[in-house]
Order: structure tokens, then C-alpha cells, then sequence
């Protein structure tokens, strides 16, 4: 590797600290430039934008790296368009034009910035802060390979994403105009808890550490989002962790539910798991019901807002609540025709996902190997 070198951030890249316009000059009607005050619209690699600003303060340019500088530190993206920065973002861009290596350098060293002493889940990096941050630095030809790699990787992440995201939109249409937009008054109302066992989770006690790191997924809010299915968490349980609370153990394609905090969010679990006390879970009496039951919640969102809400500052809805939702039942002949219509969209949802969770793990594996120089491209 004599040929790599160690070098700064700042010796390789350009970086725009992002500076906030006044608040009065926002706007959700596309005028202007679209504006970026941390990651919250981020995406798995470019940010969408909803809102707008006359007056800019700080540009990116299209194709720069966009990193959020406050909490939460590192997140990082690329701006596939000219835009404003606020300030909890910055923009970098690479002195070659090697914008996709920089991004995959970026995603690999902000962990360096996250344990800087301001870069803490509840703090903030500035300017010096990035530009002294130490790197490894390949040669062009190599960056271009390691570049072209990993982001072939993220390229069919991308295209399964897409097509999992339609197919359920597609669910979601029949959902609607079959049960909500032709619904007759005559089916027969039921409750949640009339259609499915509800288990609240549970955390096992972090005291016994032989609870935990086995093989069981432990399901987080921070594992369901934009997904379908659930197939492993970040977390996990051992046997004996999730003995000592069986009755937590849901089956695969267990309909999972956030009800604490971030409400709303629905996903089935692909393995037998356990989640949390944020989320309750229903196992459908019957196959038939399941993505009829999915899909409904996934509609149910506002309401499950409101019901959530309760008067206080944090969303909550208790299992007795959750397990009280009451929905209009269609005849079972109706049921099957549309389970008939939506499984085999789920099932390739299932498919495109499992090998999304390949694929993501791959390059998740490869990339701190190539950015380290630890596994070589051939140039």
C-alpha cells in the first residue's frame, strides 16, 4: 500500500458549511431552492425535498456529498441537484470529481467524527473538526474502482427498493378501493384482539448479558423503517434470553406494530423474534386475514396518530387500546379473491427483500475492507 498515503479530509475535498435562511423565507410550493436542515428527508443514498427557500444562504452543487453535522453526526448522502444548505448539514465536494468515492469514504470514516469529542449522538461537528479528520487515501485509478464497486452494489439495492416500494403501492391500491372506497355497511365490525392473539414486547433484563447476542432478532423501532419485512434487528436474544420470557415469541409473518413514540409503522417479522415495549404485535387467527390486517394498519396510520396522542407530549397506545381497533370485516369468499390478488406481490416483496438484506450486508462488508485498503480492486 506505499502507493496509498495519510492525508486530512481537507487536503482532498472542499467543504461548505451549511448556514440557515430566516424561517419566513420556507416554503412547501417548490419556490426557490430546495432546502436541507439535517438529515430528516435523507435517504438510503439521495435525499428527497419538501421544502424550499427565496433567499440561500450556502449552495451545494448536484452531486456533492451532504453530510448532517448535528445530532445525529455522520449521516451522509449525495444531492442529486443544486441546493441550499442549513446548518445542520455541510456539502463536500472531491478535488478529482470522484464524488462517489468521497461519499463511500465519508460513510466509512464518520464514525471517526461520531466519537469526536462534539460529535457525540447529542452534539454537533464544525468545520475544523471535519477537515483534520485523518484518512487513508488510495490513488485515482483505485478510488474510480472501489467507487464503481460498491456503488454497483447500491445500484441494485436501489432497482429492488424501487420495485418493492411499487408492488406494495399496488397492495395498497386494491386495499382501497376494495375495503374502503367500496365498502358496504352490511360487514360485520370486529375487533383487533377478534382477529389475532396481541402480544406487547418486552425487554429482558439488560442485567443478564447471557440474554442477549444469540440469534433471535430483538425488533427496535430503528429496525422497521421503510421496510416490509423484518429479517434480522440490530439486536438480538440467546435462547435462554428469550426463554425467560416465551410468552414474548412471536411467529414468522407476525404483523409488528410501533405504538410508543414513533407510531405507525408496520412490518412482519420474516423469523420467530421478540421486539420491545414500543411495539405490539398480532397473530392472525387465520392465514387468509394476514396481509388483508397488514395492509389495514398500514391505512390506519392518522388514526393510530390520534389515538396515540392521549393528550400527552409522547404518542401511546396500550396493548387494550391497540387490541380495541375496530374494523369492518368482509365476507370470507371476498377475503379470499383479494388474498388470491395481494399474495403474490407479497411474496415477491419477500424475495426483492431478502435479497436486499444480501446485497446490503455485502456491501457493508466490503466497504470498510476496500476503504482500508485491507481488500484491493484490480485497476
Amino acid at each position: 500500500m506505499s502507493e496509498w498515503r495519510d492525508t486530512t479530509l481537507g487536503d482532498i475535498c472542499k467543504i461548505n458549511m451549511g448556514q440557515s435562511p430566516k424561517s419566513e423565507h420556507y416554503n412547501y410550493e417548490k419556490q426557490g431552492l430546495p432546502f436541507l436542515q439535517g438529515n430528516r428527508t435523507f435517504g438510503a443514498k439521495y435525499p428527497t425535498f419538501d421544502t424550499y427557500t427565496n433567499v440561500v444562504t450556502k449552495i451545494a452543487e448536484p452531486y456533492d456529498v451532504i453530510m448532517s453535522v448535528r445530532a445525529p453526526v455522520g449521516d451522509v448522502n449525495i444531492t442529486p441537484i443544486k441546493m441550499c444548505l442549513g446548518r445542520g448539514v455541510c456539502s463536500l465536494n472531491h478535488n478529482q470529481n470522484e464524488q462517489e468515492f468521497l461519499y463511500y469514504l465519508i460513510r466509512h470514516y464518520s464514525k471517526e467524527l461520531i466519537n469526536n469529542q462534539n460529535g457525540t449522538v447529542f452534539g454537533c461537528v464544525n468545520y475544523k473538526d471535519i477537515a483534520n479528520l485523518k484518512i487513508m487515501y488510495p490513488p485515482l485509478p483505485e478510488q474510480k474502482a472501489i467507487a464503481e464497486v460498491l456503488s454497483s452494489l447500491d445500484d441494485k439495492i436501489d432497482l429492488l427498493s424501487r420495485q418493492n416500494k411499487t408492488l406494495e403501492a399496488l397492495a395498497s391500491t386494491y386495499f382501497r378501493q376494495w375495503f374502503i372506497e367500496e365498502a358496504n355497511d352490511d360487514w360485520e365490525e370486529k375487533q383487533l384482539n377478534k382477529l389475532g392473539k396481541i402480544v406487547c414486547g418486552k425487554t429482558p433484563s439488560t442485567k443478564v448479558t447471557q440474554y442477549f447476542g444469540g440469534n433471535i432478532p430483538f425488533i427496535k423501532i430503528p429496525d422497521m423503517h421503510n421496510k416490509v419485512y423484518v429479517f434480522d434487528a440490530n439486536e438480538t436474544l440467546s435462547e435462554f434470553g428469550a426463554r425467560s420470557q416465551a410468552n414474548k415469541t412471536v411467529p414468522p409473518f407476525s404483523i409488528n406494530v410501533s405504538c410508543i413514540a414513533t407510531v405507525g409503522l408496520v412490518t412482519m417479522n420474516v423469523y420467530p423474534s421478540q421486539t420491545n415495549q414500543q411495539i405490539n404485535t398480532i397473530i392472525p387467527f387465520e392465514n387468509a386475514t394476514r396481509y388483508f390486517l397488514f395492509l389495514f394498519l398500514k391505512s390506519y396510520y392518522e388514526e393510530l396518530q390520534a389515538l396515540g396522542s392521549g393528550g400527552t407530549m409522547t404518542l401511546n397506545i396500550n396493548t387494550t387500546l391497540f387490541g380495541e381497533i375496530t374494523l369492518a370485516i368482509p365476507p370470507n369468499n371476498l377475503l379470499k379473491k383479494f388474498n388470491d390478488i395481494v399474495a403474490p406481490l407479497f411474496e415477491k416483496i419477500h424475495g426483492n427483500a431478502k435479497q436486499l438484506n444480501t446485497l446490503k450486508k455485502l456491501r457493508d462488508t466490503l466497504l470498510p475492507k476496500l476503504i482500508s485498503g485491507e481488500v484491493r480492486v484490480t485497476v
